[in-house]
């Protein structure tokens, strides 16, 4: 049996342990007990992720109801798992549904699925009677080392051309446990366990050389699905992201690293006719960033080269479609881009490196550091 990896985090009085390893599932009901998540009068109202083939919805999430029925679980919520989904009348289903099952202040929703799916729920589970106790159960890559830890919950705004922004509205809201188990990648598509592999990517640039030789070297084995290896490769990415978010929760300091490459990112996905992945938006978003950060002076040329060999390592695209070669789709992408988040006062803050280990929050007023990025991804 392969070790089960603790993480406990304490974020403005609010705690989520996190567990890593494999078989949990089944345990969820004493899992949920030992955490002291329900007693004789909460009701708990499950959230299930569709997911490609239904995989969630036919092989997960009815382990998991069996493990913590006990007469408690008050009803089910199945959600499509798209970025166009991910909006607010998805939101309103969830609470809708918690309403006709009775949901009160004292209840519980368990979300199973990926990133998107508890992104979403986890902003209902924010917003219902002010906040109901949450438990997230990732069951792809992604949402194991990214989405279900750290708190951030939301929904994307559609544009009128069709596009989106990613995550416009949110609120900060920990889920008291996270179960990762890691028996559940094995009905994972190859494309989207992949696209998980970003994210492990961009936790080792922002550690440093020791994390990233470390991914690195345990890739091979992770890519054939190891069921040993596993487990400990999402507990060394997850940590990253646990130390970063135990040190500034809301985001007005070292957090704002975690958006390495995703600033190129969201506005490669607000191109939703693309079809890419997150993972695979972030790999390219990874390949811009160390070109900016070349144009920016601040790093080396190999820069671009080793990060781009680490994306396509993980058999991930380095560069956008051909459409993207597009004198309008390249206005288009930077104007998503002067819509993210992370622009303030109409400035853009651009997250950039030195090299693995040294990440910086940058305010980009010169358009060619931005230019050298797209320039780095776009095909001619």
């Amino acid at each position: 049996m392969t070790e089960v990896h603790r993480l406990d985090l304490d974020l403005e009085g609010r705690r989520t342990t996190m567990l890593v390893g494999a078989g949990l599932l089944a345990q969820a009901g004493d899992l949920l007990d030992a955490e002291q998540l329900r007693s004789d009068g909460t009701r708990m109202h499950l959230v299930a992720d569709r997911g490609v083939g239904d995989a969630v919805v036919v092989h997960h999430a009815p382990v998991l109801e069996a493990a913590i029925r006990g007469g408690q679980v008050v009803g089910t919520t199945t959600l499509e798992a798209t970025e166009s989904a991910k909006a607010m009348p998805g939101v309103e289903r969830v609470w809708d549904d918690l309403m006709a099952a009775g949901v009160d202040r004292r209840g519980l929703l368990v979300v199973i699925g990926g990133g998107i799916v508890c992104d979403l729920a986890g902003f209902a589970a924010a917003t219902w009677m002010r906040g109901i106790d949450l438990v997230l159960v990732p069951t792809t890559l992604l949402s194991m080392v990214d989405a279900s830890l750290g708190g951030k919950t939301g929904v994307n705004r559609p544009r009128e051309d069709g596009s989106l922004l990613k995550n416009l509205v949110g609120a900060f809201w920990p889920a008291r446990l996270v179960l990762a188990d890691t028996d559940t990648l094995s009905t994972l598509g190859d494309r989207e366990f992949r696209s998980g592999l970003a994210e492990c990517l961009k936790h080792g640039l922002i550690e440093g050389e020791q994390t990233l030789a470390a991914l690195a070297a345990d890739l091979p084995a992770v890519v054939g699905r190891d069921p040993e290896v596993l487990p400990r490769f999402v507990a060394r990415s997850v940590g990253v992201k646990a130390g970063i978010v135990a040190r500034d929760f809301r985001e007005s300091g070292d957090r704002a690293l975690l958006n390495l490459g995703h600033t190129f990112a969201h506005a490669i996905e607000s191109r939703v006719e693309w079809g890419l992945l997150h993972g695979e938006a972030v790999g390219i978003g990874l390949v811009a960033a160390a070109a900016a950060s070349v144009r920016a002076g601040m790093a080396d040329p190999s820069l671009v080269t080793r990060v781009r060999g680490l994306v396509a390592g993980a058999g991930l695209p380095v560069s956008l479609p051909a459409a993207a070669g597009d004198e309008s789709v390249q206005a288009a992408l930077r104007a998503a881009m002067r819509l993210d988040k992370k622009v303030e006062s109409g400035r853009l803050r651009l997250v950039l490196l030195r090299g693995p280990g040294q990440v910086e929050v940058s305010v980009v007023a010169d358009p060619s550091v931005v230019d050298a990025g797209w320039d780095a991804v776009t095909p001619r």
